[in-house]
C-alpha cells in the first residue's frame, strides 16, 4: 500500500513579507497575538499589529524607533500585552505604553555604557528583569520604578529565567545558577554550582524542569522540588558544537525538550525509567547551522531553522513534514504566534516573513 500522504501544517509560501534597514536581531509575539515587534542591528524598532486586516505588512507597521546605526538586540512584551520593553549596545532600556492609540515612550531607563544583552517579563505582572554587567536589575511598568537590584557577583549575567508561577527568578553565570525568592528578594538565593559558566537556560511550562547549557557544550536537565533543585542532575554531553537554543513543549504528555547544536536538532524525552534519564533522539534535516528551534503552543509540532535560511517543520518533534519557502538568509529569529496558527521568522537580510496555517492540514496534529 502506498504511504499515506502527509499534509502540510502551513502555507509553504509566507503569507505576509517585508524588507526592514538592517540584519534583524530579534523579534517577539506579543502574549495576546496582538502585535509582532522586531528589531535590528541598526537600532530599528518597529511594532506590526497583526489584529488590521490583510496582507500587508506596511499597513500594518509602526515605527517605534528609527535606525540610530546603534544595535538593539533584547525585546520582550509584557503577559497583558501592554508594555512593550527594549535595551541593546547603547546601554538604555526603553519601555512603551501600547495601550494608547500611538504607542509612547513611558520611561526610558539610561544604564551608561552597559550592553544589555538579556531582558524577561515576568510570566504575570507588569515587571521584567534584564542583566546589568554581574547585577540584575527587576523594574516595574506599573510604577515606573526600580524593584529590586540582585548581585550575581561571580561574572557577567548570561542567562536570565522567570519560573513560571513567577515566584523565582533563575539567573546563570560563571560558576552556575541562583535563583531567588520573588518574596522576600533579600534573601539568600539558592546556588546550584556547575565548573564552567551558565549560557543558556530554560523552564519547562509546568516548571517542574531547568535545562542549562555550559561553555563547554554540557547539558544540564534540573528537576525543581519546589523550593531547591534535586541533587542529582542528568548530564547530556557529547554535541558538536555550541549549543544555540532550547525550546520545551507544552504538550498535555510528558514534557519534550528541543536542543540544536551545529547541524544537529536532538529532541529529548524523560525515560520512565529513572535510571536512563533522559534519551536523545537526532532528527536530521539541515546541513548547516540550527540557530533556532520553536514548538508550536500546545502541540508537538517543531519548527527549526538554519543559517542558510532553511525552515523545517516536524510533527510528533521527529517526522519530517515540510520545508518552508524563504530567501536564502541566515534566519536571525523565529517564534510561533501564541495562538499557534501563525509562525514568523527573520534573517540578517533584513527580511520578516509570516506563514500561516494551511487549510489542507488545519486540525492536524
Amino acid at each position: 500500500m502506498p504511504k499515506p500522504k502527509t499534509l502540510p501544517i502551513l502555507n509553504p509560501k509566507p503569507q505576509a513579507q517585508i524588507t526592514l534597514s538592517e540584519y534583524i536581531t530579534v523579534i517577539a509575539w506579543s502574549p495576546n497575538s496582538k502585535y509582532l515587534a522586531a528589531a535590528t542591528a541598526s537600532g530599528e524598532i518597529v511594532l506590526f499589529d497583526d489584529t488590521k486586516a490583510g496582507n500587508n505588512l506596511a499597513q500594518k507597521q509602526t515605527e517605534l524607533q528609527a535606525p540610530t546605526e546603534i544595535s538593539v538586540d533584547c525585546l520582550g512584551f509584557s503577559a497583558d500585552g501592554r508594555w512593550l520593553a527594549t535595551g541593546g549596545q547603547d546601554g538604555k532600556v526603553r519601555v512603551w505604553d501600547l495601550a494608547e492609540e500611538q504607542p509612547a515612550i513611558a520611561a526610558t531607563l539610561d544604564l551608561g555604557k552597559t550592553w544589555i544583552e538579556h531582558l524577561i517579563w515576568h510570566p504575570t505582572r507588569s515587571e521584567f528583569a534584564f542583566g546589568l554587567g554581574k547585577y540584575v536589575q527587576i523594574w516595574s511598568a506599573e510604577t515606573l520604578d526600580i524593584v529590586t537590584t540582585l548581585h550575581f557577583e561571580q561574572s557577567t549575567v548570561l542567562a536570565i529565567a522567570w519560573h513560571p508561577s513567577g515566584e523565582y527568578l533563575c539567573v546563570g553565570g560563571d560558576g552556575g545558577l541562583k535563583v531567588w525568592e520573588a518574596k522576600d528578594w533579600y534573601e539568600d538565593p539558592i546556588v546550584f554550582e556547575m565548573p564552567t559558566a551558565t549560557a543558556k537556560i530554560a523552564w519547562n511550562h509546568s516548571g517542574e524542569y531547568l535545562v542549562a547549557s555550559t561553555l563547554d557544550n554540557l547539558v544540564v536537565v534540573m528537576q525543581w522540588l519546589g523550593n531547591d533543585f534535586d541533587a542529582s542532575p542528568w548530564r547530556m554531553q557529547g554535541f558538536p558544537g555550541k549549543i544555540r537554543n532550547f525550546d520545551w513543549s507544552a504538550s498535555k504528555t510528558s514534557p519534550l525538550l528541543a536542543s540544536s547544536s551545529a547541524s544537529d536538532v536532538v529532541v529529548w524525552e524523560k525515560h520512565p525509567d529513572l535510571n536512563v534519564g533522559w534519551e536523545g533522539e537526532v532528527i536530521k534535516g539541515h546541513n548547516s547551522i540550527v540557530g533556532f528551534i520553536s514548538f508550536k503552543p500546545k502541540t508537538e509540532i517543531l519548527a527549526s531553522a538554519d543559517e542558510n535560511g532553511r525552515i523545517a517543520i516536524w510533527k510528533n518533534a521527529k517526522d519530517w513534514v515540510q520545508a518552508l519557502e524563504t530567501p536564502m538568509g541566515e534566519i536571525t529569529g523565529l517564534q510561533w504566534q501564541p495562538q499557534g496558527k501563525k509562525l514568523a521568522a527573520a534573517n540578517a537580510d533584513g527580511e520578516i516573513m509570516i506563514w500561516t496555517e494551511s487549510s489542507q492540514g488545519k486540525g492536524f496534529r
